[in-house]
């Protein structure tokens, strides 16, 4: 069973979303970030079209998601535990990807 489950929310035209994307597409497929291994059965992750909103409006209001890029971490229970919203620079960005990622291990 899966820990924690960090949502990637993103869009295509935002230059930014489209480098975290590289980030966030590392944790994924590789199972690190910043050369730290990530136990796959203890986070998953999820990379969300927020131009898609026909598709994930209930995830956009719920995590009062209204700009993009956007991290949001889910506990086991599926509550959200930590949140961030951009645009912030990509290095803070990233800088929040691996703080997300370490909290989750922690648990």
């Amino acid at each position: 069973m899966t820990s924690s489950t960090l949502l990637f929310f993103s869009s295509k035209a935002c230059p930014l979303c489209q480098r975290l994307s590289i980030d966030v597409g590392k944790v994924e497929a590789q199972g690190y970030v910043d050369g730290v291994p990530v136990k796959r059965n203890r986070l998953e992750v999820l990379q969300i079209d927020a131009d898609n909103q026909t598709k994930w409006a209930p995830e956009l209001l719920h995590y009062q998601v209204t700009k993009v890029p956007a991290f949001v971490l889910l506990d086991k229970q599926g509550r959200a535990v930590a949140s961030t919203t951009g645009p912030k620079p990509y290095e803070q960005m990233q800088a929040v990807l691996s703080a997300f990622v370490s909290r989750a291990l922690s648990k």
